[in-house]
């Protein structure tokens, strides 16, 4: 993020969690959205080694898996019905 001046930055850094908080709810929400990202990244760190290919690995073996049929697979309303009988049980 870049800053029009040294006085914009100084104030942001003096801004206590909530007033900020207050005027971000203020942007449209594609900018929030676009914060909310950047904010999530930050708290992630650096991936770990080897993490992207052994994502795709497993991406690969999942993909063979439903291309044999060897795992069951269900709609996107099926899913969405079994996640909320699943909250549902959890509620009671």
């Amino acid at each position: 993020m870049t800053f029009t001046s040294q006085r914009e930055a100084a104030t942001l850094r003096q801004m206590s969690a909530a007033h900020m908080l207050a005027e971000i709810l203020r942007l449209p929400v594609d900018e929030r959205a676009k914060l909310a990202l950047e904010l999530l990244r930050s708290l992630d760190g650096d991936p770990e080694p080897g993490a992207a290919e052994a994502w795709d690995a497993e991406i690969d073996r999942r993909g063979a898996a439903v291309d044999a049929g060897t795992v069951e697979t269900m709609t996107l309303d099926e899913y969405r019905a079994h996640v909320r009988q699943r909250r549902a049980s959890r509620a009671r």
